[in-house]
């Protein structure tokens, strides 16, 4: 990013925060915020990896499968199994090939990773996403933004998806830092306002710049 470029005003508000340790951890949302998501780009690579009409990739079982992996209620392999008892084939597919047609619906969004970069001259920053091992591999196999990263709260490993309180308080462990010196940025509002009052008593405390990246 060109030095002339300003920053959008939150990120401006933030570093000038952190001159007062108002601001202590950032953590990022990963889809659609540091990398842009184009679902539909994968889907005549899946179909034809599967062997089933495009029409029939996304379907309502894939999608309920999909939620069990974020929270790492599966390996790999059983996801891999189950996908293909969904699509109805028995053909050989490997992770490699999954690990594959997974890198193309992600591509990195310059301009929000550019400010992540400059805040990390400032301020720690962790990643904190709904998202499955696969993805992650993919992920590392395209961009290099995991290893700029101070820490990964991942909700497979955590075993909760945002906006489960559960997430956001094992997020504050790991960044070692109170409710009130963290902010959290997100494309989607309703992840970091919580529905149960449990969770919003949490997540409220957050400090919160909602990126609206389109």
């Amino acid at each position: 990013m060109p030095n002339s470029r300003k920053l959008p005003k939150t990120i401006t508000i933030l570093t000038t925060s952190r001159t007062n340790n108002l601001i202590k951890a950032v953590f990022f949302d990963l889809g659609n915020v540091l990398v842009k998501v184009n679902l539909e780009s994968a889907i005549p690579q899946i179909a034809e990896l599967f062997r089933i009409p495009e029409k029939a990739v996304m379907q309502a079982p894939i999608l309920a499968l999909e939620k069990k992996f974020e929270r790492g209620q599966l390996t790999i392999a059983e996801y891999l199994v189950e996908v293909k008892n969904i699509y109805h084939t028995d053909h050989s597919i490997s992770v490699d090939d999954l690990e594959r047609i997974w890198q193309i619906p992600f591509e990195l969004n310059t301009d929000v990773w550019q400010i992540a970069l400059r805040l990390r001259r400032q301020v720690p920053l962790f990643l904190l996403s709904n998202t499955n091992t696969l993805h992650i591999r993919a992920i590392r196999r395209k961009f290099n933004i995991l290893e700029n990263m101070d820490g990964l709260i991942l909700s497979f490993e955590v075993g909760a998806t945002k906006p489960e309180a559960a997430i956001y308080q094992y997020a504050l462990r790991k960044a070692e830092v109170t409710a009130e010196q963290a902010l959290f940025i997100d494309d989607l509002e309703e992840m970091s306002l919580a529905p149960s009052d449990s969770a919003s008593k949490l997540t409220n405390l957050f400090l919160r710049v909602i990126l609206k990246i389109f």
